[in-house]
């Protein structure tokens, strides 16, 4: 009998110890600064289309300031400043989850640059650059995101409005700073294929790619990002953040969009009380909806926050 018990003790331990090292891979293929699984993108890649390369290229011919801020959690954040002649408007990049200015923002660069935006590129935290060893789902780095705005009240002498614009997670962030208490000059946010919820967006990731079930895994990977991370997945969403937003809010999503599903944007879009507006573009992947119309997105940008008027 004590030998069973002794077999028994021992199994218990095993199967407790490889439901704890799952959740601990799964804690660090999310949040992780480094993680084996993931590696970080380059414009070689073989899915990036000629319009992200071409934009990078261009990009890195232009003179850029680099620019540095301290998150509230002491973290040196980095970021780039590239100004036209003559600015009209500033526009704030946050780029997404295992991203890079360069993916997310390669495309549209020139574009808003030769529309007269002063453009201002961040590094998010635990990416790029910038410190830190766990990304935030955009949770706290919308804590960043008002530290870049102190930053460009600051030192910028502001006299022109600013954007805020996010692709993926770096949708996510400029939502959930949008609840906050924006400074006077910030006049909008346009938020590309963000989700509604970090605890959903993870849990639907989970379930698709691992399989997972939401109780008891995600309990207990929440209490790791507390522990480790310092923040808790349900402590602030998209969703909610939207319902105390004053300025105008432009969301996008492509509707082939497996990664973030589209029906985020439309939960988002629904909870927003300020004046917005939502463009669907057909058939366009994540991160894609200004490879499969550009046209349409600069026009649909440009109308909704009047920059021809």
């Amino acid at each position: 009998m004590k030998n069973i018990r002794k077999k028994l003790f021992a199994s218990v331990l095993g199967v407790t110890g490889a439901y704890m090292a799952a959740v601990r891979i799964f804690f660090n293929m999310a949040a992780g600064r480094k993680s084996y699984i993931f590696q970080t993108q380059t414009e070689e890649k073989n899915r990036w289309a000629p319009e992200i390369i071409e934009g990078i290229q261009w990009a890195r011919k232009q003179r850029c300031n680099e620019v540095e801020i301290i998150s509230f959690d002491g973290l040196h954040l980095k970021g780039q400043l590239m100004k036209p002649a003559e600015p009209k408007r500033m526009i704030v990049l946050f780029h997404g989850w295992r991203g890079s200015w360069q993916h997310d923002f390669g495309a549209v660069l020139r574009w808003l640059y030769d529309a007269g935006c002063s453009i201002l590129i961040t590094d998010q935290r635990a990416q790029g650059r910038s410190e830190g060893s766990y990304m935030g789902f955009g949770i706290q780095e919308r804590k960043d995101c008002l530290e870049w705005l102190k930053w460009i009240d600051r030192n910028e002498s502001i006299d022109i409005p600013v954007y805020l614009y996010g692709v993926s997670m770096g949708a996510a962030t400029v939502l959930m700073a949008s609840g906050e208490r924006l400074p006077h000059f910030v006049k909008g946010v346009i938020a590309d294929c963000g989700f509604s919820s970090a605890y959903d967006m993870i849990l639907n990731y989970g379930k698709q790619r691992l399989k997972i079930r939401e109780f008891p895994m995600m309990y207990s990977l929440n209490r790791l990002f507390r522990k480790k991370a310092g923040y808790d997945l349900k402590e602030c969403s998209p969703k909610e953040a939207v319902k105390r937003c004053k300025v105008p809010v432009l969301f996008v999503h492509g509707t082939a969009d497996t990664f973030v599903p589209y029906k985020m944007s439309e939960e988002n879009y629904t909870a927003c009380r300020a004046k917005k507006q939502l463009l669907l573009v057909g058939g366009a992947a994540h991160c894609g909806s200004y490879l499969a119309d550009s046209k349409k997105y600069e026009e649909t940008v440009e109308a909704f926050f009047h920059w021809k008027d």
